[in-house]
């Protein structure tokens, strides 16, 4: 199921309640019932399931269905008849009633105003006109009157903007999607800083955890390479970048240098300098190889914490002066040289010059199926000292990006992808503007503000439409996020790097509001919904009730309740930590209508039951 539909579902349970509940505001046309006639021309009036007693300009006749504008007035609903709802003639109701409103007998408009009739929904002609343009620009219709009808619910403003970025939410493309549409148009094409930055987010909110290991894993082993000081593990570590394939075919250190070299990004300066330097010993101009290497020796030697390295540049560069080293120099000479300075920019420098090419991807992939052993022709293709190498780098780099999520790194993991989402940028930008809060102020340069800029720039129509998208979906989800009462609700969408694939987390928390304007953790309610590697659609339903915790778990995979049994006791350990109790887990299968988990009974019941009801809490 597509996770568009997820949210319908989750949004859909208010609606009805919300109907119901809908003010009455001068100018909304409404089609009501007389049910009693009182004197002074009042009457009980029913609209909808609501009744009200109203004060009518005109007498009418009991029982009789009339077409009524609410009319501006204090205390008592003020009524003027339109015409009667019940008239004979060849018109329909929805014709009579536009041709009252001044309105066209289109197809759109017709449309449009029995669907508000049928949701009993307010009716006026400015809606009525805006509406309808909007359906006219829908690609479906009928989700374009379900997001109108959502918009008069929740009392959102009614334009333009919140009906894209709801729309979005409840019939667009996943998040995720979003992302990697939004990454490849940026791809190829001349960036501002806005867009670089734009797109080096994207790269990081789109790799898989795979990646990102292998990643590590591949500037652990090019430092390796660079370091000079041990000319063994160096080669050891080319040979290996070799392998996985960031180093293509036999090219060798001198070609894999001058690749680096003219990839760097950053320290432009020591690039410019080691291309004049290559250049010069090939053209054997001793005069202007070693005016290169001084100035390369004085821009490296501002970096203190490298001193090792940069001695040996000091150490070549007197060589080279007092003839004690031959020139034009020697390959391994020169290879040492070029080696010694990129070694010291690596750490600032390395992972941007390789970030986001197709190479780098695809080794980064190769890298981590071999430390976690998915590779294993590749692994036994390697020798002995590079697969110690390997199993060197796989113990150090366990502490960085553990194999195993625990508690903390989840919700370290959640809250960075937040935040870099830019789901708290307008309280962010309130707390900078009131409180000249300058913590907020670097949470600023996240992915929404980031848009916003990129959207007014000069940049190509695709990549235009591609980063709109994404902006109302984020937007989308900032507006179904909202007080009811005494409860809030939040509902969003996050890309989780899983080990192969990113996969869409939808969440929708429920609970009381603390005092502090905060979701009370000791009352409240969780769904989680996601598309696992292995298990598939599973959706996670977490009560809260006076800090103990029951837990079901939706999921057709037949030994589900088997492959959980041995963390449960772990898992009642650790919230026991946290000061909650862990009653019971429960495993449940879905009822067998439908196609998707989504779309069966269970879940149905779930999001359908989310309504607050004296004290009760329900989701």
């Amino acid at each position: 199921m597509k996770p568009s539909e997820i949210i319908q579902r989750i949004v859909r349970h208010n609606q009805t309640n919300a109907v119901k509940m809908a003010a009455f505001r001068p100018g909304q046309i409404v089609s009501g019932k007389i049910v009693k006639l009182f004197p002074n021309q009042t009457a009980e009036v029913q609209i909808g399931s609501h009744k009200a007693v109203a004060l009518l300009e005109t007498p009418l006749s009991a029982s009789s269905r009339y077409w009524f504008k609410v009319e501006p007035g204090d205390g008592l609903l003020r009524l003027k008849v339109i015409e009667s709802a019940n008239r004979s003639g060849t018109a329909s109701p929805a014709e009579s009633l536009l041709g009252q409103l001044g309105m066209q007998v289109s197809k759109e408009n017709k449309m449009v105003l029995q669907f508000f009739l049928k949701e009993q929904l307010p009716i006026t002609r400015e809606t009525l006109l805006v509406a309808s343009e909007w359906i006219k620009e829908s690609q479906s219709a009928d989700d374009g009157l379900r997001t109108v009808k959502e918009l008069i619910i929740r009392q959102l403003p009614f334009s333009k903007e919140v009906f894209s970025a709801l729309f979005s939410v409840m019939h667009g493309d996943s998040l995720s999607s979003l992302l990697e549409k939004l990454q490849q148009e940026l791809k190829g094409i001349d960036l501002s800083s806005k867009g670089q930055q734009i797109y080096s987010l994207l790269g990081d909110l789109t790799k898989t955890a795979r990646e990102k290991l292998g990643e590590q894993a591949i500037r652990g082993l090019i430092s390796e390479w660079l370091n000079t000081k041990n000319q063994t593990s160096s080669q050891t570590a080319f040979q290996v970048l070799k392998a996985i394939g960031l180093i293509q075919g036999e090219a060798g250190e001198n070609i894999a240098l001058k690749q680096l070299i003219e990839g760097g990004s950053q320290n432009k300066s020591i690039s410019s300098v080691l291309t004049e330097l290559l250049k010069s010993n090939e053209s054997r101009n001793r005069h202007e190889f070693i005016s290169n290497l001084a100035r390369l020796n004085e821009l490296t030697a501002q970096r203190a914490e490298s001193s090792g390295q940069a001695q040996t540049l000091e150490t070549l560069l007197n060589g080279f002066r007092n003839g004690k080293i031959s020139f034009p120099a020697e390959k391994n000479i020169l290879n040492s040289l070029v080696k010694s300075a990129l070694y010291l920019t690596h750490k600032d420098d390395l992972s941007h010059l390789l970030s986001g090419a197709y190479e780098l991807k695809q080794a980064a992939v190769q890298a981590g199926k071999i430390l976690a052993g998915e590779n294993p022709a590749l692994a036994t293709a390697l020798n002995l000292r590079e697969m110690t190498k390997l199993e060197e780098l796989k113990k150090s780099l366990r502490s960085k990006l553990s194999f195993t999520y625990d508690q903390r790194n989840i919700l370290s993991e959640l809250k960075s992808i937040i935040r870099t989402l830019g789901f708290s940028f307008e309280n962010d930008l309130h707390n900078l503007l009131k409180q000249q809060d300058y913590v907020a102020a670097g949470k600023l340069d996240t992915l929404k503000p980031l848009l916003i800029g990129f959207l007014n720039e000069e940049t190509s129509l695709s990549a235009k439409d591609a980063a709109e998208r994404l902006l109302h979906k984020i937007t989308g989800f900032q507006a179904l996020s909202q007080e009811a009462g005494p409860l809030q609700h939040y509902i969003f969408q996050l890309p989780v790097s899983l080990w192969g694939k990113i996969s869409d987390l939808t969440m929708q928390w429920s609970g009381r509001k603390t005092e502090g304007g905060k979701i009370d953790s000791s009352h409240c309610r969780v769904i989680f919904y996601l598309n696992l590697e292995h298990l598939n659609e599973t959706i996670v339903d977490l009560q809260v009730q006076n800090r103990i915790i029951n837990i079901s778990v939706i999921n057709e995979h037949k030994g589900i309740k088997d492959i959980s049994a041995p963390f449960t006791a772990e898992l009642k350990e650790n919230l026991f930590k946290l000061n909650y109790k862990l009653s019971s887990v429960s495993f449940q299968k879905p009822h067998p209508a439908g196609d998707s988990l989504m779309e069966r009974e269970t879940m149905t019941s779930i999001v359908q039951s989310n309504q607050f009801t004296g004290v009760d809490i329900r989701i």
